[in-house]
């Protein structure tokens, strides 16, 4: 057996070696911050990001009209598009909010206080929300208007891999199957016990352990999805197309897809944090609002260039789900 002075000593100031010493330390104090269930208490920000006090504002720019999107005025009859069930994935069903309650036994359910954690740098913490958890709206699917009987015409598509979420504003995203184990649906904001307010997008999925780029506002459709991320055809979302991470996990920093995009992305996140250095939260909010609305614009003009351009080279994607 060797000795201890035959072992190769390790370099402390090798920067790969530091490097995974860090990880290892991120690592261990997110194990110090979870609670016996698995879920996070609200008390940092993820790796990279700041603290802001307030739950920041961003969007496309692009809200749906009160005559096509309404769940403030419509309340427990405000409904929910389903697809992707059944044994052939062919359904779809449509839930009211009044129906998704009833499964959670009449009333919305006060959810673990939870961290915001945005892709472009910025944390709050400790937001809390009444719902139900995700598992509960898989669940209302298969029963009838009383929340009793089970009909497997209505369940999820069997082996679906992930939900895609459509917006009233045109935004969408995927969520990987593995990735909604803490997920919820987010009705209510805080302790007021009024619906989240249409800055914020009324109800909602939200995901703890993803970016918040991953929680659609205006929420109208969700679809179960057969396909991984990278099956050929497979539907992204409005920011994955840009760039963004498939999957979007904060504590593993995944922001953005590997190669070219991610240089490009983190020098634009670089370059707007500046305005937080220089001129303070107030004037880097600013920047943060109106810049991601501009940079929305311009990413949909562009989707849309594309897409015209594929229909008339006659190169149009055929979808796989």
């Amino acid at each position: 057996m060797a000795s201890s002075a035959d072992r190769p000593a390790i370099d402390l100031d090798d920067p790969n070696v530091s490097a995974e010493v860090a990880k290892k330390r991120r690592l261990m104090e997110l194990a110090k911050r979870r609670d016996g269930t698995g879920s996070r208490r609200g008390n940092s920000p993820a790796p990279g990001n700041h603290v802001v006090k307030k739950w920041v504002v961003l969007d496309l720019g692009n809200r749906p009209s009160r005559a096509t999107y309404d769940p403030w005025s419509a309340g427990d009859d405000h409904r929910i598009s389903f697809t992707g069930l059944g044994p052939d994935g062919a359904g779809s069903r449509d839930l009211t909010l009044r129906q998704i309650k009833a499964v959670a036994g009449g009333d919305w359910v006060r959810m673990p206080p939870c961290d915001w954690h945005c892709v472009t740098g910025w944390s709050t913490l400790g937001l809390c929300f009444r719902g139900v958890p995700f598992s509960a709206v898989v669940d209302a699917l298969s029963k009838d208007d009383d929340g009793k009987e089970n009909d497997p015409a209505f369940a999820p598509r069997p082996g679906w891999r992930r939900i895609y979420q459509r917006s009233a504003d045109g935004y969408d995203t995927t969520v990987q199957r593995r990735d909604v184990h803490d997920g919820f649906l987010a009705v209510v904001h805080g302790e007021s016990g009024e619906m989240l307010r249409e800055e914020h997008g009324g109800p909602r999925l939200v995901f703890p352990s993803l970016y918040g780029w991953k929680s659609a506002k205006f929420l109208k459709e969700v679809v179960f999805l057969a396909t991984d991320d990278d099956a050929p055809g497979a539907r992204r979302g409005f920011w994955e197309k840009l760039g963004c991470h498939p999957r979007g996990r904060w504590a593993e920093e995944q922001r953005w897809a590997p190669g070219t995009s991610a240089v490009v992305w983190n020098a634009l996140a670089g370059m707007t944090d500046l305005y937080r250095v220089v001129g303070g939260v107030w004037v880097w909010e600013r920047v943060m609002v109106h810049g991601g609305r501009v940079l929305g614009a311009i990413a949909s003009t562009w989707e849309t260039v594309r897409g015209w351009w594929r229909v008339r080279g006659g190169r149009v994607g055929v979808k796989a789900e």
